[in-house]
């Protein structure tokens, strides 16, 4: 066999079993994440009722409100649970398939200009990627815009080859795309693509600059499209835009998911919502991101938890911290470096991206023109650096899924800096070969430092790290003297597996354990939350509301739409969310609730008990005004009575109460 015949089969091969592993990583047993993040799963079932709630993202089947997101992600699911039928895995198809598709596109984007042996780095590194592979299993859609931006910058890529601007246009309009995905997120890649263009096209500088400018006009009018549609029909003819205060998806893409992401405002009670996957029965009480705190016993219907027993092992030492607190800690620049509950879901390659990019430019001058690969490598570093400031020091509402778009550009820049620094270990007396063993050395030690955080794994796993670090130290440098091919194999295995069997114990965890559906994330902890995962079914209220619901009518109205997406999805009919997801939007007034409920559109409503300091105060005074308290034992079952866990909110221990309306007093039969 040839060499070139060999060289072709190994990177094959390779390859193959990477995109075999994302493969499995992603579907193996993603039936089990149940629907999802139900109030998306809501909004999928309604829109496959009609192509006006499909073009409009609405939650409900009749149109009243809109997600806060916009369509594409969800137009794709829809499409996707159309073909296949609405279950929870085929909201999920997409994404996962999203994901093995990013792995095989990284490999390309990295191989054709630094080589299969770095390709196949970066692939390995996005796959096992904890953050993206539970992001990969649910219906969030960050993992579709993480597919679509590295289209994107496949095109950029492509503006040093051919027509410059034509590829250039191509790859601002996939952004357009990225953001009708997921708004302000998308442009987080275009510090990157700027740049590369003014270093790499060759142009004149006037050139690039209209250049430039005609893309960012492409890019407008492809973002904005959509929503400037909406915008443009009468309030009166489509749902009101969900996460608003004055209805209009413009306000949506630049407030609500655009400056109010930067310095974290909500509009609106915010703690109880996360425990909100309440009435239905393959929901997922998802990851530990409670503000109202934990008794050290929670009772979730039949079953009591001791969180303590539970917690000690299997999540940081600071554990107690780690459930009070928010998920993703305070804003600075050593967020990813120093916040448990997101170092394990990006950052075991940071060190390595670090010195990996001083290698590359160790010992040569630092000036334009550069040639191909220091284009690629200063696109991939400006691509991280922004989204490291962004999501360490300026982001101000932070969930750690969001950062799956970060994932790529660390996968590829460790992925070329390990091929290099291997290169430059290889030849003898070669400037700055001695950053390969620091670099190993480094990440491996921080890669222990998070490890030790848990007690379950610190013994095990920093001993194994351990190991396979020293095994490869000591291959390199016996090969440093004698250059052996066997010492040299043993040396690149080993240092690998060194670097990639903690994280990839972190993605393997949420096969192992069941995902976070409403906040993805992976790692240990869900051992933890697997432990109080539990069928939450209200059948005696979706039977006795179903049992007086008139046909064309409102089954039930919520004050948000956490509490209204199990309803719908276990009876198939609409729920009104009146305050949308927050339950915090001024979509209904009180002269068009009470007109509504006049002509039979909506008779019952479901509250907590406890609503003070609510947005919708008046709406609730109405209905405590003008409605009746349907007596808990005609909905509520046995458990229900025997506790809390009737209520929605999760670890607030609110009850629910059920109104209907009409005369009060009145009595029932």
């Amino acid at each position: 066999m040839s060499q070139a015949r060999l060289k072709f089969k190994w990177q094959y091969l390779g390859l193959s079993a990477i995109l075999l592993m994302s493969f499995i990583l992603n579907f193996y047993k993603l039936g089990q994440e149940g629907d999802g993040n139900l109030y998306y799963s809501a909004a999928v079932k309604s829109m496959l009722v009609s192509w006006h709630n499909f073009f409009f993202n609405s939650f409900d089947p009749k149109g009243f409100i809109t997600i806060d997101k916009p369509p594409v992600g969800f137009w794709l699911q829809t499409l996707s649970a159309y073909l296949l039928g609405f279950k929870g895995w085929s909201l999920f198809l997409p994404q996962a398939l999203a994901g093995v598709l990013s792995v095989a596109l990284l490999y390309h984007l990295v191989a054709r200009v630094f080589g299969a042996g770095a390709g196949l780095l970066s692939a390995l590194f996005l796959a096992i990627t904890p953050i993206v592979v539970a992001t990969d299993r649910t219906n969030e859609v960050d993992s579709m815009l993480m597919f679509v931006t590295l289209i994107a910058a496949w095109a950029i890529s492509k503006t040093t080859e051919e027509r410059p601007l034509k590829w250039l246009l191509f790859a601002f309009f996939l952004v357009g795309v990225g953001f009708n995905i997921k708004m302000m997120e998308a442009y987080l890649v275009l510090p990157a693509f700027y740049l590369f263009y003014m270093l790499s096209v060759k142009l004149t500088w006037r050139q690039k600059i209209v250049h430039l400018l005609c893309a960012t006009v492409v890019l407008a009018v492809v973002s904005f499209s959509w929503s400037v549609i909406v915008d443009s029909i009468p309030s009166n003819q489509r749902p009101y835009v969900g996460s608003t205060q004055n209805n209009s998806m413009v306000e949506l893409a630049i407030g609500y998911n655009g400056v109010n992401r930067l310095i974290g405002q909500q509009h609106g009670a915010y703690g109880h919502l996360w425990a909100r996957q309440g009435l239905h029965a393959d929901s997922k009480v998802g990851g530990f991101d409670r503000n109202d705190g934990f008794n050290n016993h929670s009772s979730i219907g039949e079953q009591t938890i001791d969180h303590n027993s539970q917690i000690v092992q299997n999540m940081p030492s600071n554990g107690n911290h780690f459930l009070k607190s928010r998920q993703t800690g305070s804003s600075g620049l050593l967020r990813l470096f120093t916040t448990p509950q997101l170092v394990g879901q990006l950052s075991w390659l940071l060190p390595v991206v670090l010195i990996s990019v001083v290698s590359f430019f160790w010992g040569s001058r630092f000036r334009a023109p550069f040639d191909r690969k220091r284009q690629m490598v200063i696109f991939w570093f400006v691509w991280v650096l922004t989204m490291f400031i962004f999501f360490s020091h300026i982001a101000g509402m932070l969930n750690s899924y969001y950062m799956v778009m970060l994932a790529p550009g660390i996968a590829a820049l460790a992925g070329i800096g390990l091929k290099d620094m291997w290169e430059r270990w290889q030849t003898k007396n070669k400037r700055g070969s001695w950053f390969l063993p620091l670099a190993l050395i480094g990440n491996v030690g921080f890669e222990i430092s998070v490890v030790m955080m848990y007690p379950e794994l610190r013994i095990p796993l920093s001993l194994v790290i351990e190991v396979l670090a020293f095994l490869s130290l000591v291959c390199l440098l016996i090969l440093k003297d004698i250059g052996k091919r066997g010492l040299a194999i043993i040396a690149v295995f080993a240092g690998v597996l060194a670097l990639v069997t903690a994280p990839a114990v972190w993605a393997v965890s949420p096969i192992q354990y069941g995902g976070s559906v409403t906040k993805p994330f992976a790692g240990p902890e869900l051992k933890t939350q697997s432990a109080w995962k539990e069928k939450m079914s209200n059948p005696n209220l979706e039977n006795y509301l179903k049992a007086n619901y008139r046909k064309g009518t409102f089954l039930a109205a919520t004050l948000d739409a956490t509490s209204a997406a199990p309803l719908l999805l276990d009876t198939n009919l609409p729920v009104m969310a009146m305050g949308g997801f927050k339950g915090s939007d001024p979509a209904l007034t009180v002269e068009k609730l009470q007109k509504m409920a006049s002509v039979g559109q909506i008779r019952y409503f479901l509250l907590q008990e406890e609503t003070r300091g609510n947005e919708q105060s008046s709406i609730i005074n109405w209905i405590r005004t003008n409605c009746r308290v349907v007596p808990a034992y005609k909905w509520r079952d046995a458990q229900s009575n025997a506790g809390y866990n009737t209520s929605l909110s999760g670890f607030r221990n609110s009850p629910l109460v059920l109104y209907e309306y009409g005369k009060k007093g009145t009595p029932f039969s």
